[in-house]
């Protein structure tokens, strides 16, 4: 079981997270959904521990990871909303050097690779990729690891219809080996077809 209990952030005495409570089970997805600027991409970003909460906990499996990074890097894989990459690197140069600073034991396997047209880009700086290859880079970062939770934020966005399908498919196989999943998106059909239970957020509040 992930729980998460009372997270809340607020930027210069503006409060933009009210405490978040939920919990996400085994071989669950659960989606977040909200305008734009109500608060969703904030609570991604404390739960892949990119910021701190102000306060408030979460743990896994009964134990408190609030702060365990190292459990973070080999435990849980996150899309951000705008991809993170560093534009003068190749893209095998990343997937190296992301491989690297969380102490993963092997690479990109091969299944990830075809599955997300990987090959053919190696060899190419990250600068030079549309945008949509760049989410496909995004990614694989998040997957490289084999998580047990993932963390995904519009992680669809600028992808071709066969790769946002063939990952659609992917996901769920990844549900169904028992992995957890908080999917954020506006689009209703991904919503619809992934998750299990939906959270909405307005300004910051839980709204159920």
């Amino acid at each position: 079981m992930l729980e998460v209990d009372g997270l809340c952030k607020s930027y210069g005495g503006r409060t933009v997270l009210e405490p978040i409570r939920f919990f996400l089970p085994e071989g669950q997805c659960l989606g977040l959904v909200g305008e734009n600027g109500s608060g969703k991409s904030t609570l991604l970003r404390l739960l892949a521990q990119i910021e701190k909460p102000d306060s408030g906990d979460v743990r896994y499996k009964g134990r408190s990871v609030m702060g365990d990074r190292r459990f973070f890097r080999a435990r849980v894989g996150y899309v951000p909303q705008y991809n993170d990459l560093l534009q003068d690197l190749t893209v095998d140069a990343q997937l190296k050097l992301w491989q690297s600073a969380c102490g993963l034991k092997r690479p990109l396997s091969r299944e990830l690779e075809e599955l997300l047209g990987i090959g053919p880009m190696r060899q190419k700086r990250i600068r030079n990729l549309s945008g949509g290859m760049q989410r496909r880079v995004s990614i694989a970062m998040a997957l490289m690891g084999e998580p047990e939770i993932l963390i995904m934020d519009e992680a669809t966005t600028g992808l071709d219809r066969d790769y946002r399908l063939a990952l659609m498919d992917w996901l769920e196989g990844f549900l169904a080996r028992g992995g957890r999943m908080i999917w954020c998106s506006h689009d209703p059909e991904e919503l619809e077809r992934l998750c299990g239970d939906q959270l909405r957020i307005c300004q910051g509040h839980l709204e159920r």
